[in-house]
């Protein structure tokens, strides 16, 4: 089994930490990221490495897991763009402790870390953004740890649904219900720490009662109110 403590999507969080920069220090910055197409299953890090730059996501999905010695993988986010990951080399962790995977085909970018803390001197609300993503993230990990110890398998379903929707605890708008990109089962036993057949049985449950439809390429959140009440109970 693959166990998740944290799913964060860019829809959740605000992974653009250049997104205060002018145009002309946008453009700037820019210039010094080294971009390139990466497919499925690159990996941008392992534990061990030492961690010399910073990964700037452009489109594409990439997780970022650990592994025990007897193998178990232990997903601890699962980032879409615009997001950042490596981060951890900023605070005085030279070695990186994780994995970094492309789940899909993606477009990531390197920047170097002399040129990353050249940046953060330069622009200072750079470095504001990346602390507040950093914190962000660190309550989102605690947040998932809390649901996989105290929750039941449709109640952190309903959670990690809801997340990847970018779906908020409060009320939400009307209009066409919101959809997140159709995962497999498996993909979403390992995003909530259960096994496939109960993620399995536990859609067909939410399925049955409305809460969601599957389609061909998504599942839409067809009840939001219900599943923000299971989420939440």
């Amino acid at each position: 089994m693959s166990d998740t403590l944290a799913s964060a999507s860019s829809s959740a969080e605000t992974g653009d930490i250049f997104r205060s920069l002018e145009p002309r220090q946008r453009a700037d910055v820019e210039r010094v990221i080294a971009y390139n197409v990466y497919a499925g299953g690159q990996i941008f890090h392992s534990p061990h490495e030492i961690g010399e730059q910073l990964f700037v996501m452009r489109s594409g999905r990439v997780r970022v897991y650990k592994l025990s010695p007897e193998g178990r993988a232990l997903t601890l986010m699962v980032l879409e763009p615009p997001a950042i990951f490596g981060e951890m080399i900023l605070v005085g962790q030279r070695l990186h402790d994780t994995f970094a995977e492309a789940m899909t085909e993606s477009v990531v970018g390197v920047i170097g870390r002399d040129t990353l803390r050249q940046i953060l001197e330069r622009h200072p609300q750079v470095a504001l953004a990346l602390m507040d993503l950093m914190g962000q993230r660190l309550r989102a990990m605690e947040n998932k740890l809390a649901d996989i110890a105290f929750k039941s398998v449709p109640q952190r379903l309903a959670s990690v649904l809801l997340s990847l929707a970018g779906v908020g605890p409060g009320p939400v708008a009307g209009g066409s219900p919101p959809s997140v990109v159709r995962y497999t089962h498996q993909q979403l036993a390992d995003m909530i720490g259960s096994y496939r057949e109960t993620v399995t049985k536990a859609i067909g449950e939410l399925r049955e009662a409305g809460l969601i439809r599957i389609e061909d390429e998504a599942i839409a959140l067809t009840d939001l109110a219900q599943l923000q009440r299971l989420a939440h109970s």
